[in-house]
């Protein structure tokens, strides 16, 4: 079995190539050829914790591919100095069932979940050039603009954060790497000068004003993934045509669709359809320039299972990563 740490990862996987990859899931399950069951939810109550089990399978490239993530969340965890989310993807022989890599899974969550934004941003954006507005400044936020950065033409970048430091930290960063003009600003600004927006925070209530939003305005909501948070705010949602990853994890997890739902201010039809349809064209995308559209992403296990394919793929030519027998 093939071992791979973040450093490993960092090595072979690059943002294009995952884009392409996560395209390629979401046209299996689009064809029937992958599973992706509900998520497992484990709730730690004395520890103020929750392990979430990830497995999916697809049919990719005439070969079977199987694999899960384990994540767990720990809210105690900034008070000892750890990160709050722990994960590890473990992928498995879809012929044999014999553990063929087990890798580190936060690096794996965090390009796979830019990779999906950027994938519906490049089938639901308009093509005119862009002012992005990032909410928040951690690791989501940081693979967002790089994700960006390669399907859409941005001018100019926006970052709005209740941490100030991290977010100071984050432009240094993004003006230093992208020779792009970035600025830190007030979350209202970000909702109304930008038309193109990443949600990318572990707030529970709306960041903004949905009123704020601009005509033409693709928005990709991200942080929230329980039923009682949201980013973003109900009216965001019914002016916006919205679409998901998953229909069954949306209709369970996604309180910023959830609870305008409870509210009466949308019903389910107002979700226009999924990604997996919109790569396969079998649902329309934007369909003018001015509509506001908002991709709401809970997170699916089949970007999981095709980032950690083309990871282990791409480390055994290159000869990385450590082998260990069980």
């Amino acid at each position: 079995m093939l071992i791979l740490a973040e450093k490993e990862l960092r090595q072979v996987l690059k943002m294009a190539d995952v884009i392409e990859a996560v395209e390629g899931g979401f046209r299996a399950l689009a064809r029937g050829d992958a599973a992706v069951p509900t998520r497992l939810h484990l709730e730690i109550p004395e520890s103020r914790g929750v392990l979430l089990d990830m497995p999916s399978r697809a049919r990719l490239d005439g070969e079977t591919v199987v694999g899960t993530k384990t994540v767990t969340v720990f809210e105690n965890n900034s008070a000892r100095n750890l990160d709050s989310v722990q994960a590890v993807y473990l992928l498995i022989d879809g012929e044999t069932g014999a553990p063929l890599a087990l890798m580190e899974g936060r690096f794996i969550t965090a390009i796979r979940t830019a990779a999906t934004s950027a994938l519906a941003t490049r089938l639901l954006a308009s093509g005119e050039k862009k002012r992005l507005g990032v909410f928040g400044a951690g690791v989501q936020a940081r693979f967002h603009i790089e994700a960006m950065l390669e399907v859409a033409e941005v001018v100019m970048i926006m970052i709005a954060s209740r941490n100030e430091t991290k977010a100071a930290a984050l432009r240094e960063s993004v003006t230093s790497l992208y020779n792009i003009s970035c600025d830190v600003v007030p979350p209202e600004h970000a909702a109304s000068k930008a038309n193109l927006i990443c949600t990318c925070t572990s707030s529970p209530a709306p960041l903004f004003d949905g009123a704020l939003i601009q005509p033409g305005t693709h928005v990709n909501a991200v942080g929230a993934f329980t039923p009682a948070a949201r980013e973003l705010d109900s009216e965001a949602i019914r002016r916006a045509r919205v679409f998901v990853d998953a229909e069954e994890a949306a209709g369970q997890e996604a309180g910023d669709l959830l609870i305008p739902i409870a509210e009466g201010g949308i019903d389910p039809s107002h979700i226009k359809g999924t990604l997996a349809e919109l790569v396969a064209g079998k649902v329309p995308g934007r369909i003018s320039p001015e509509e506001i559209t908002i991709f709401k992403s809970t997170g699916v296990a089949i970007e999981d299972l095709v980032t950690a394919r083309l990871a282990y793929k791409k480390a055994l030519a290159l000869g990385v990563g450590a082998s260990v027998q069980l």
